[in-house]
Parts: structure tokens; sequence; C-alpha cells
């Protein structure tokens, strides 16, 4: 996993997630949170949150956020909700909680999962009837969460006390917190804690919850492990100016936002003290 970006501006954020379109959003979220009082279910529909599907995976260079295989290779990607909208279902509509996943990652793996280590956050105060007038604008107004108009810091502001198990990839930095091992017996590569509290807590969730230590994981991590691994070979031997500097530039390329498992390349580039970027 790596860094992710939200980009906030009007031009980056779909249309269905910025005013005026939010509040008519904010009261099909109302209706299905009462018409789930008397079914006992809320029902949601995909085409709500579809039209963010593009963006999210331009932020992710066209990977899963979590495993960080190509969804071209892996399954066809998906809008995920971080927190599952079966809990929090009023973040059901919300830009700030869908990033783009994998089908294995979120299908497979993670489904409704979400493992907290702190207390549960609030769902907004609802009232016991369906309100109208004055008190209907205002409880949509509540229920709004305008992406074009928060920040990360309120975000975190928000969410920081649940203690989530897993890193969220927009606004937490997820590289610290991993290692990469080699087996080179068994040509795998094993995610592994950097050590302490936080780490441990975040290793356990993508195994348990995403399964970032699946065997076919492993073996994609050490395809590209290998070719990594023989650029940095060529760079310890003698080699002509100019081929040396092609050496360079592919390292770097390979460490960039839109490569497959840039964040483990990241981690041997440091390892190795090979050139970065090591973060874009």
């Amino acid at each position: 996993m790596i860094r992710l970006k939200r980009r906030r501006t009007a031009a980056h954020v779909p249309k269905s997630f910025q005013p005026p379109k939010l509040t008519v959003t904010a009261g099909k979220l109302a209706e299905i949170y009462y018409a789930g009082l008397l079914s006992g279910k809320m029902e949601f529909s995909g085409s709500a949150w579809k039209p963010a599907k593009g963006r999210l995976k331009e932020d992710a260079g066209g990977k899963c956020a979590y495993c960080e295989a190509s969804t071209a290779i892996v399954a066809h990607g998906d809008v995920e909700h971080f927190r599952p909208k079966s809990v929090y279902w009023w973040l059901a509509f919300a830009f700030d909680n869908y990033l783009f996943s994998c089908q294995i990652c979120n299908q497979s793996y993670k489904g409704d999962r979400f493992p907290i280590s702190g207390p549960l956050a609030g769902a907004p105060a609802m009232p016991p009837a369906p309100p109208v007038g004055q008190d209907l604008d205002d409880l949509l107004e509540a229920l709004i969460l305008d992406a074009t108009a928060v920040d990360d810091d309120h975000l975190k502001a928000i969410w920081d006390d649940e203690l989530a198990d897993l890193p969220h990839p927009y606004l937490e930095d997820p590289e610290p917190l991993f290692r990469y091992e080699a087996d080179d017996g068994n040509q795998e590569i094993w995610l592994r804690s950097a050590g302490g509290e936080r780490a441990d807590r975040a290793l356990s969730a993508v195994e348990t919850v995403l399964g970032l230590n699946r065997e076919e994981l492993r073996r994609q991590r050490y395809n590209d492990y290998r070719t990594f691994a023989l650029l940095r070979t060529m760079t310890l031997t003698p080699l002509d100016p100019a081929t040396r500097q092609q050496v360079v530039n592919e390292l770097r390329i390979q460490q960039g936002r839109s490569q497959p498992f840039a964040g483990m390349k990241r981690f041997f580039a440091k390892s190795w003290t090979l050139p970065g970027p090591y973060s874009a």
C-alpha cells in the first residue's frame, strides 16, 4: 500500500458528489434510512457511487489501493467503501469513504469487515419519523459530506478516535507501517510489520481482512521484485554513463504511483540506498 492523494477541486470531484446534487443524494439516504427502519434492512443501489469509479482509479494509478496489483490482472476494480455501508450507513454516498479496489480484496476478502481498536463512530442523530420542512432541510445538511469543502484534517478529526486497524491510504501513509521480506527459495515476497503497536495492528488487519499475504500476491510481488533486483545489480556493475542513467531512470519509474507494488519497490530502494522517488 502507498499513500494516495484526494484531489478536492470541483474539476476532480464528480458532479454527483458536489452541491446541489449532494442535497438530492442526502434525501435518498434519508429515504433509505427510514425505509430500513420498517423493513429491517437498508437497501443501497451501486449506481449511486458508480460515477466515482473513474476518479478513484486515476488516484490509485489504475491499481488496487490495497494490494497494488493492476486491476487488469487480478480483477476488475470496484468502488470500495472503506468503512462498510452496512455499519456506517451515513457514509454510503460519501466520496471520502471511497477508494478503488480489486474485486478480490473487496469482495473475496474484506466485505463488511472493518476492525477498530477504539470506540465506534457515532451515527448522525435521526428523528424517529421522517421530518418535513425546515427540519428536513436541516437533517439533509447534516448528512452531507462535501469532498470539495472539507480537508484531510477535518476527516481525521471525525474518524481518528476509532483507531481503525486498516490504514486509510488517503488519510494515513501506509508505507512506514510495513516492510517486505524476500523468500528466494519459494520465490515469494511477504508483507511484514515495520514494528510497533500501530504497524502490528495494520499488518494483522491487511492479512486477515484483505488477504495481502495470499499466495498469488506473494508470487506476483516476487516477479516484480526480481526485475527490480536485477536493475539494482546493474547499478553495481561497470556501465557506460548513458546506460547507467537509463537504469537509474527505470528504477525511479518502477517506484511511481502507477506501477504495481510500488510500496514494495520503494522499501527495497531505501534498503539498498537506490535513487528515489520514494513517494510520488
